[in-house]
């Protein structure tokens, strides 16, 4: 058994800062992710858009221009929402793709799939609020990963709305459907602040090669990620004290104008399985 650390912060932080990190920025947090041996940098969104220096909104991976050698690079992209015709073959800039999708789209997630593939990248599938599948779709997306032979699958707490009861569900029968050369992930969300709690229950529990994923204070949307700092700590695996000069240097700045910590409002969204920009009254 392997665990993997896939940190988002440039990813799942974009919805924070609007993706505007800014060159710099940008630069120090990659260069403190893989200095500390983070095995997963995630480096943003793949759009349709024209790509702007100090975003990390990229129209084609050859938009990222600050890779260092040492961690695997990815990138994501909304099923649906990005012309995948448009994206490059593997030039080794990034390693992965992962190709986030809605429950709606189950159906036609293959052939997005074996494009990603023909044009030389790992794919990562996403099923966006994975809690909402039943025991018989959760079957369905194993089948989907096995004969796609995808990298890795995830379990996508996109709500926070998970307790370990549901995340016991869903892992139970990934554990039991997949092959074994296939990853399985999580991503959380921190709504209802179980999302490194969760982190651990799943470290603990899974048999097979596994990736967490996490956030630089966990900077995210909503009420953010489990945290890279605290998990880095947890697993003992890596150099931790440039994780914590990243976060000094680069992360502590944007308290100063951004929000991605608990309210009220956000918890009572995780608790009854609403998406983030829902609007509610307390």
């Amino acid at each position: 058994m392997s665990i993997k650390v896939l940190d988002c912060t440039l990813r799942d932080g974009a919805y924070v800062v609007d993706s505007d990190f800014g060159i710099e920025c940008i630069g120090e947090i990659i260069n403190g992710l893989t200095s500390a041996g983070i095995d997963i940098i995630e480096c943003g969104w793949l759009r349709d858009c024209k790509h702007k220096e100090g975003s990390v909104f990229y129209n084609i991976p050859e938009d990222f221009k600050q890779k260092k050698s040492g961690s695997k690079y990815a990138l994501m992209f909304d099923y649906g929402k990005y012309d995948i015709k448009n994206l490059s073959p593997n030039s080794a800039i990034i390693d992965i793709i992962r190709i986030a999708f809605n429950h709606s789209s189950l159906n036609d997630i293959r052939a997005a799939v074996e494009h990603v593939q023909e044009k030389g990248y790992e794919v990562f599938l996403q099923p966006s609020n994975t809690i909402e599948y039943s025991d018989e779709e959760i079957k369905k997306l194993c089948k989907i990963a096995n004969s796609s032979r995808v990298s890795a699958i995830y379990i996508v707490d996109s709500f926070g709305s998970m307790f370990p009861k549901d995340l016991d569900r869903i892992s139970s029968l990934y554990s039991e459907f997949l092959t074994p050369e296939i990853q399985i992930g999580f991503h959380s969300h921190n709504s209802i602040q179980l999302s490194f709690a969760l982190s651990i229950q799943f470290a603990e529990k899974m048999m097979g090669d596994i990736i967490i994923d996490s956030s630089l204070c966990g900077i995210g949307r909503g009420a953010g990620n489990t945290k890279t700092e605290l998990l880095v700590e947890y697993l003992k695996n890596y150099k931790t004290e440039y994780i914590w000069e990243t976060i000094r240097r680069n992360i502590i700045p944007f308290y100063n104008d951004y929000s991605w910590e608990y309210t009220p409002e956000k918890a009572l969204k995780g608790l009854r399985g609403l998406h983030p920009n829902t609007k509610i009254i307390l």
